[in-house]
């Protein structure tokens, strides 16, 4: 099981991520805005791949060009590493749709 990030931890380790994050309750939250709905699809294909080489899923909605997403750890009840190293993945492939 990972191991829960602490309150302090994660403070700091926010501001190593966009501006498209929050955290919220026990969640990690991103909101992701796109030029068009199939840049939006192609983000969420593109993220897919990863979620599953890590065996780590996202809640997330689609509506036309925005992805909301929320990121917890089931099996720790809250954040963990597994979490952020999703999140920054989320980033930097949404750098590329925002060229």
């Amino acid at each position: 099981m990972a191991e829960l990030i602490s309150k302090d931890k994660l403070n700091q380790k926010i501001n190593n991520l966009s501006k498209n994050w929050v955290i919220e309750d026990v969640f990690l939250k991103g909101s992701f805005v796109f030029k068009n709905f199939d840049d939006a699809f192609s983000f969420m294909k593109k993220v897919a791949i990863k979620c599953e080489d890590m065996n780590h899923h996202p809640k997330w909605t689609n509506v036309y060009n925005k992805i909301d997403v929320e990121l917890y750890t089931h099996d720790s009840g809250g954040i963990t590493e597994k979490d952020f190293e999703l999140s920054s993945y989320m980033d930097a492939e949404f750098k590329n749709f925002s060229k």
